[in-house]
């Protein structure tokens, strides 16, 4: 007859890994079944993977982020449309939602939600929408995680009163500049205008191509005849394709005709690339490309007109600027008619932290870049100098050291040991380990008298000049 692990003759070994199988198995179906939900809820959950090396042993807990499931909002509506949903699913809980409205290719945010600003709450009201047909997305987020749900169905937006623009923006306007002053209008859904005094009709920002920020009196009040004036108004980032949005409550939104902003007069210079330069020393322009452009006050670049600018380096070495990698010698570069930048290499002999400026007639100067010069590779031995006259049978002092420099005299950081020979007799150790670049010899002496003294020294194939000529006596 089989043992029955619960029984009294079951061995504990068996009843221990039946307990583990039995764990596996409760821990298997769990997985299946979290897959299941997160597949039948019709759209990819966000996740998180990290990579670790070594070895060892922890627990970790792993979280999903589920989306948001059954977005609604009615089938037809006025100009305020109702937005719900579902809330995520599972052990994570979102900080909150942002919604964005749908309408044909066009997606813009919707309940005066953002991604940085989620609402905490499974509803929300969508005012002043412009009639049309649209539909609604919801996005669950928590830290840097989002799930975003499946879309809504349609909902068809008609109203009792519309806005119009009865004077569109200029369709060119300056960058911080004021737009030209425009006109909005409150009618009924046949066209017919409303006279109305005292309606408040805010403009914002629709279509933001360049991520501007719209400044100025954004409200604007109707007179006796309906219409609100606009002026003032500014948007700082040049780009194509704005448009403003004007609501009110109770009235259907509108949107204006694009227009394009562009850049305002050149007062500044920035890099906008090669911030930060490291590299070996060289005789050579190897490091860059640094990119400075021509900016107005507001970061936008500007192409027009023609611009020196003139460069110079902190760097006690030689330096040297070129237009290209390894090219020749300039003292400056030019930002062309009809662009906005211009580019070019450095090289430095010296080693260590020097600036580079870059300075245009007219304009603010560029913050200055940094480059970080190393030493190139080592190709000499130098002896520091030695006193004319030494004490014969004493140490040297201070003791006798050598250093690897590289081809324009920085100190490098190589390895390995340096050998000492010399035409007068030596006593002490006279292999020492390099440490910094550099080996010391602190017990080294010159043995007896003697005169017209020097020192060679060598490390792997690397070789130098003799030390300077000394005495002993």
């Amino acid at each position: 007859m089989p043992t029955v692990a619960s029984s009294p003759e079951a061995s504990p070994r068996l009843r221990r890994e039946l307990v583990c199988v039995n764990r596996m198995a409760r821990a298997g179906m769990l997985a299946l079944v979290v897959l299941f939900i997160a597949t039948f809820a019709g759209a990819s959950p966000a996740s998180a993977y990290w990579r670790a090396s070594g070895s060892g042993s922890t627990t970790a807990t792993v979280a999903t982020l589920l989306p948001p499931t059954k977005v609604s909002a009615p089938a037809s509506s006025n100009s305020n449309v109702a937005v719900s949903w579902v809330g995520s699913a599972g052990n994570v809980v979102p900080t909150g939602y942002y919604i964005t409205r749908i309408t044909g290719s066009t997606v813009v945010a919707a309940c005066g939600s953002s991604p940085a600003s989620p609402v905490a709450e499974t509803t929300c009201t969508d005012t002043s929408v412009p009639e049309g047909t649209h539909r609604y997305r919801v996005t669950a987020v928590h830290r840097s995680w989002t799930a975003t749900s499946p879309v809504s169905g349609s909902v068809a937006v008609t109203s009792r009163r519309d806005l119009s623009f009865d004077s569109q923006p200029s369709a060119t306007a300056t960058a911080g500049a004021a737009i030209a002053s425009f006109k909005v209008q409150l009618r009924t859904a046949f066209g017919l205008e409303v006279w109305d005094e005292g309606v408040p009709i805010t403009v914002s920002l629709g279509a933001n191509p360049a991520d501007g920020t719209l400044s100025g009196t954004a409200t604007a009040y109707t007179n006796w005849s309906g219409t609100a004036t606009f002026s003032g108004l500014s948007i700082n980032k040049a780009g194509a394709g704005y448009t403003l949005i004007a609501s009110s409550p109770g009235y259907a939104g509108m949107a204006s005709s694009s227009f394009t902003v562009v850049a305002a007069t050149p007062t500044k210079l920035a890099v906008t690339a090669g911030a930060a330069l490291t590299g070996p020393a060289s005789s050579a322009a190897v490091l860059g490309p640094v990119t400075v452009q021509r900016q107005d006050a507001y970061g936008n670049a500007v192409a027009a007109g023609i611009s020196p600018v003139f460069l110079a380096t902190s760097s006690a070495g030689t330096t040297i600027f070129a237009a290209t990698a390894n090219g020749a010698k300039i003292a400056a570069v030019t930002i062309p008619a009809g662009s906005s930048s211009a580019s070019f290499f450095y090289g430095d002999t010296k080693a260590g932290t020097a600036t580079i400026t870059a300075a245009s007639p007219g304009l603010t100067a560029a913050v200055p870049v940094t480059a970080t010069i190393t030493a190139a590779a080592a190709g000499k031995l130098k002896f520091d100098a030695i006193a004319a006259v030494v004490i014969k049978n004493t140490p040297i002092t201070p003791p006798v050291t050598v250093r690897v420099l590289d081809a324009f005299g920085n100190l490098t950081d190589s390895p390995g040991q340096v050998t000492l020979q010399s035409n007068c007799t030596l006593k002490g150790t006279l292999i020492r380990a390099l440490s910094a670049g550099a080996a010391s010899f602190p017990d080294l002496e010159i043995a007896g008298k003697a005169t017209g003294c020097t020192l060679t020294a060598s490390s792997g194939t690397l070789t130098g000049e003799p030390s300077n000529s000394f005495s002993a006596d």
